[in-house]
């Protein structure tokens, strides 16, 4: 109580000094800012009186347990409803909120996309806005927006689908600019790639080697053979392995491919039921203009239902060893973090006997530890106990999510060996 009492008494004085200095320095404030500076003053001295008659909490000692405890769980969104009962939401994977959020988002950021090609196209003279007209290109902004629209209404439906799924609530799951307009952009480029009539003649090139390889090893004996297939993308290598028969496990661990296949295989009820433009922000290297306003539908076949589909890291989870009598990677193991890593626990999950198919460009990104030419694979499947099939030896050349008409292609030339782990698991 004392301290308290000389506290009030250092206010008052404080007050009484502080005041009329101010009146004295400022002249002529309005009473409005003197209003403002009393009541500051006020709520800091209050602010201070309180601090000082509190009684101190002591901070946790360092020797103590708790201080050396590895954080557990990320505490659980809370969404407080009108009736005041917290609601909790499960605590989602990683990436997922992420991938929500960007196709929900989508309109806005192709509008931006769109956008900032109108701000260039409106930085021209009138003598070259005059020009432009008359080539019709403003009618191409009309247009794309058309598309936007169409792709808006599906992407929202894969949003929607994602947020039942997966019981997030009506929540805001990140913040606005957070979201991703490649992610969905490359999302569509696999939709029309996997489940398009313009994706077949990509899928003609690398999925019949493959389905030939597993044929030839096991001997036209699908059934009850388990196939593995990580890195499946949007699925489609996966259903047609399925669909000669054999019991096939997909593993993803995109959240923009998994939520796009999750809409295909349930909640799709005919063929070529959905319809986007998946290259309407797309305009360089074109021959002609109306390519980047392909409408393509899908699915352009059914998605095998057959197919489990593990969501998540293809080194967590599957922990069984010799789980699997084939494993099939297409565009996959170069997304290593460490080459070695995926090789070898290919290698754990197959059954002694068992196959790897592998196809793809070695296309490594800049976070891989290794950037392995083909040979250096092949030595390295080798080291860990691989049997190569150097018979099985192919070089491929493959598109990849092609672009109708278009002036610029990529075209990958690509790998497929076949290796056996030996008999006796060695």
């Amino acid at each position: 109580m004392l301290t308290s009492g000389y506290l009030s008494r250092l206010v008052a004085l404080l007050l009484c000094i502080v005041f009329p200095l101010y009146l004295a320095i400022r002249g002529s404030a309005s009473l409005s800012d003197i209003a403002l500076l009393f009541s500051s003053l006020s709520e800091r001295a209050e602010a201070l009186h309180v601090a000082l008659i509190s009684p101190l909490v002591a901070p946790p000692s360092l020797n103590s347990q708790e201080a050396f405890k590895a954080p557990g769980e990320p505490a659980r969104p809370v969404r407080s409803p009108k009736g005041g009962k917290e609601k909790r939401y499960p605590t989602l994977p990683d990436g997922l909120a992420h991938c929500i959020n960007s196709f929900e988002k989508y309109p806005f950021l192709a509008e931006q996309v769109l956008q900032r090609k109108y701000t260039r196209y409106a930085k021209q003279t009138p003598a070259q806005k005059s020009m432009s007209r008359k080539l019709g290109y403003p009618a191409h902004f009309e247009k794309a927006r058309k598309g936007i629209e169409v792709n808006a209404r599906f992407s929202e439906q894969i949003a929607q689908i994602a947020r039942e799924g997966y019981r997030t609530g009506p929540r805001a799951l990140e913040d606005e600019e957070d979201a991703e307009f490649g992610l969905v952009d490359l999302a569509f480029a696999h939709l029309s790639r996997d489940w398009s009539s313009q994706g077949a003649k990509e899928r003609q090139a690398v999925f019949p080697p493959v389905l030939a390889g597993l044929e030839q090893h096991f001997g036209g004996n699908e059934r009850g053979n388990k196939v593995l297939v990580p890195g499946s993308g949007l699925g489609r290598l996966a259903s047609d392995i399925a669909d000669f028969g054999y019991d096939v496990v997909a593993n993803e661990l995109d959240y923009g491919s998994i939520l796009a296949y999750h809409l295909l295989t349930n909640h799709t009820t005919s063929l070529h039921q959905h319809t986007l433009y998946p290259f309407v922000t797309k305009w360089t290297h074109q021959a002609n203009p109306s390519s980047r306003y392909s409408a393509l539908t899908v699915p352009d076949h059914w998605p095998n239902k057959a197919v489990k589909l593990v969501e998540g890291d293809f080194l967590e989870m599957f922990p069984r060893d010799g789980e699997f009598d084939a494993v099939v990677t297409l565009f996959f193991i170069d997304m290593a973090a460490n080459a070695i890593d995926f090789l070898s626990n290919i290698h754990r999950l197959l059954k002694p006997g068992g196959l790897w198919i592998n196809l793809g460009p070695l296309k490594w990104g800049t976070h891989t530890a290794l950037q392995l030419s083909a040979e250096e694979v092949l030595h390295l499947a080798d080291l860990i106990g691989f049997d190569v099939d150097h018979t099985s030896r192919k070089s491929i050349d493959s598109l990849y999510a092609d672009q109708p008409d278009v002036l610029l292609k990529f075209t990958y030339g690509e790998y497929m060996w076949s290796f056996i782990i030996s008999e006796n698991g060695c």
